[in-house]
């Protein structure tokens, strides 16, 4: 049977083959698994999330909710129920005749998959001399309930887990409701595994102090170098290649700890020797400049999207008026944006402290002495909703108000700011102060 590159090398929704089960991670997700505690799996994004659950907890076998921004709790449930078959519709029947008498008691009833596809007897009956009825059986109406959930479910013997993807989607105030509903799920005995795209421990339990003892986090961070060459050992039998030892040092060195990166770069590579799929006999690839081509065609990639994203938080939240006592606004996440490109990626590998950030803004600010601690935390608390607001997902940073520590969150940020040309990427954005300027002087005119 063939086997092509895409199954081998790069980021995709399914595992590949070159996956490597590393046994901290590994190990503990599968003993957590077996706990009874709910799961929570963490970390920067393409950073192994998706692949390493449904490694070991198929997709197919259980019931997966991809979350988006739009996601309300009642979204959340319902799609839950809805994946294994529970149909939620309104009882009530439409009738042309006048003649009725009613004691339906619910105006949301669920048709349970467990009566073969056949109507349940409902609790309420109508009588009308004409027209269509539908007969179901009465459930609770209060769908935001986790015993309503967990009830359905339990009614139709349903034992699967809950996979919950994109966690980070949700609003905060959503999380927040979450997580104390997911107290009540540990209770009632439904398991979930919640994938979110965050570095910070505990942050659930930053929203309900009572899931402490109650889940088990698992971060699919770090990946060791050693990781890294498993992952090209296990590709190159899978293709029957053998990549030189210049571009497996040249690409990670170039990944910066992210395996997606690494995944894409060794795929590029395949590509400029011109493999797709399977060598007959083991071929040796050895070309100096696909290793630079690969990082010229990834850096391009993640360039576009990344170029649009720091724009879109530059711009901040759209505001309406003129400037308060006559005074210029500060226009902060323009400068956040602009002073992490001009650090670059020494400046942000490790996270960047409040007071750092505090200090970089202030000294290019235009109003610099004005710039209070209290402005940072109120800029560094909104980022994830601002980043939210501006459709960027995943999320770039995420900032860590217990530690005081803004990080990033997508571990393609740092090819992007390593390879791409920092100058022109600040140059291309849009300075505010500039457009406020010309906007005050033409009211003037």
């Amino acid at each position: 049977m063939t086997v092509f590159l895409e199954e081998v090398f790069g980021v995709s929704a399914k595992p590949v083959l070159s996956y490597v089960e590393r046994t901290q991670v590994d190990d503990s997700f599968k003993e957590a698994l077996e706990s009874g505690k709910q799961v929570i799996v963490y970390g920067s994004s393409k950073q192994g999330k998706t692949a390493l659950v449904s490694k070991h907890l198929p997709y197919s076998s259980h019931i997966l909710v991809s979350l988006t921004p739009k996601f309300t709790l009642l979204d959340i449930y319902q799609q839950i129920l809805a994946s294994v078959g529970v149909r939620i519709i309104a009882g009530t029947t439409d009738r042309s005749s006048t003649e009725q008498s009613a004691s339906i008691t619910a105006r949301v009833k669920a048709l349970l998959p467990l009566f073969g596809g056949g109507e349940a007897e409902a609790s309420g009956k109508t009588t009308a001399g004409s027209g269509t009825e539908t007969r179901f059986e009465e459930v609770p109406v209060n769908l935001e309930l986790p015993q309503t959930v967990a009830d359905l479910l339990n009614r139709i013997s349903c034992k699967k887990w809950v996979i919950l993807e994109n966690f980070h989607y949700l609003t905060d105030a959503v999380q927040k409701e979450f997580a104390f509903d997911l107290r009540a799920f540990q209770e009632l005995g439904l398991r979930f595994v919640i994938l979110g795209v965050w570095r910070e421990r505990n942050r659930m339990a930053q929203f309900n102090g009572d899931l402490l003892d109650r889940t088990i986090e698992i971060p699919v961070e770090p990946w060791h170098e050693s990781d890294f060459r498993r992952v090209v050992k296990i590709g190159e039998e899978a293709l029957s290649v053998k990549f030189s030892d210049t571009q497996v040092e040249g690409a990670i060195g170039a990944s910066f700890s992210s395996i997606g990166v690494f995944q894409e770069l060794l795929k590029n590579i395949c590509i400029e020797e011109g493999v797709r799929e399977r060598q007959v006999f083991v071929q040796s690839l050895s070309d100096p400049d696909a290793l630079k081509a690969a990082i010229e065609t990834k850096t391009h990639d993640y360039a576009s999207r990344h170029q649009r994203a720091l724009e879109a938080i530059a711009a901040g939240h759209a505001s309406s008026g003129g400037p308060k006592n006559d005074r210029v606004p500060l226009f902060l996440p323009y400068y956040l944006v602009r002073t992490i490109l001009e650090h670059g990626f020494d400046g942000v590998r490790n996270g960047v402290k409040r007071p750092v950030i505090h200090d970089w803004i202030r000294s290019r600010h235009h109003r610099g002495d004005d710039v209070r601690a209290s402005d940072m935390t109120n800029l560094l608390d909104g980022l994830a909703n601002l980043q939210s607001v501006k459709s960027i997902s995943p999320p770039i940073f995420a900032y860590d108000s217990q530690q005081k520590l803004l990080q990033v969150v997508d571990s393609t940020f740092y090819f992007f700011i390593k390879n791409a040309d920092r100058d022109d990427a600040i140059a291309q954005i849009q300075n505010p102060l500039d457009t406020f300027t010309a906007s005050m002087d033409s009211g003037q005119q």
